[in-house]
């Protein structure tokens, strides 16, 4: 299923946990409905870029959330969240800085272990926090700049 010009519904679903330990991470109409908001923001990010986007992690059943030891609380479990490369852009850390540069509306960016970008979208009718995070083996922290 076309959920936007570029992405798809099993991009936001692929998931090689929930494959390997047997989670159906089948989304229900309401997260679909999510998943469409969230692939039209990638969209956004996409242009931004100027680059393709791989996603690999997009929605995240409550099951699949905690066998990867994620928060109960995070956005994936709702369909508001993207874990992506633009390896045609540049680094991850470069990535987080042209979106923090521009107008999109991301609730939580995050430049995460130095290899890929979480975004994440606020809920409908909630005003997005635009909040910027590093999270390595240093712990987590504001901004995107390396620990020296």
């Amino acid at each position: 299923m076309q959920l936007s010009e570029n992405f798809t519904l099993g991009e936001f679903l692929r998931s090689e946990t929930a494959a390997r330990l047997g989670i159906d991470n089948t989304p229900s109409d309401e997260i679909i409905n999510a998943l469409r908001r969230n692939a039209a923001n990638m969209e956004g990010v996409r242009n931004v870029l100027g680059v393709p986007i791989h996603v690999s992690s997009g929605y995240r059943c409550l099951e699949l959330n905690r066998a990867l030891k994620s928060k109960d609380t995070s956005a994936h479990v709702h369909g508001r969240a993207t874990d992506f490369e633009a390896p045609g852009f540049g680094s991850p850390r470069a990535v987080c800085r042209q979106i923090e540069a521009s107008p999109i509306p991301f609730d939580q960016l995050i430049h995460e272990f130095g290899r890929w970008v979480h975004i994440g979208w606020a809920a409908p009718g909630e005003m997005p926090r635009r909040q910027t995070l590093t999270i390595d083996e240093h712990g987590t922290r504001n901004g995107f700049e390396a620990v020296s």
